[in-house]
């Protein structure tokens, strides 16, 4: 009876161990069931791009010149001088 406890002292040790990695395998089974049964996505056609109108509404905007970062960060820190 003497060799009994330890062994027992060790299973109820690693138990909570043991019932965490069955409740993970059963998730993970169910959920590799559930992708596996979702429905294909309906097959697509190739469609031609339509052609472009141009209503003036949407024209772009010429592109700003562009900025030296550093002179931006020189006049930010020197505000407060």
């Amino acid at each position: 009876m003497v060799g009994l406890v330890p062994g027992l002292r060790l299973l109820l040790r690693i138990a909570p161990f043991l019932v965490g990695a069955l409740a993970a395998a059963i998730w993970l089974e169910r959920r590799r069931r559930g992708q596996a049964q979702l429905p294909a996505p309906p097959p697509t056609t190739e469609l031609e791009p339509a052609a472009p109108t141009r209503t003036g509404r949407f024209e772009r905007e010429p592109e700003p010149e562009p900025i030296d970062i550093v002179t931006v960060v020189d006049d930010l820190l020197s505000v407060g001088r």
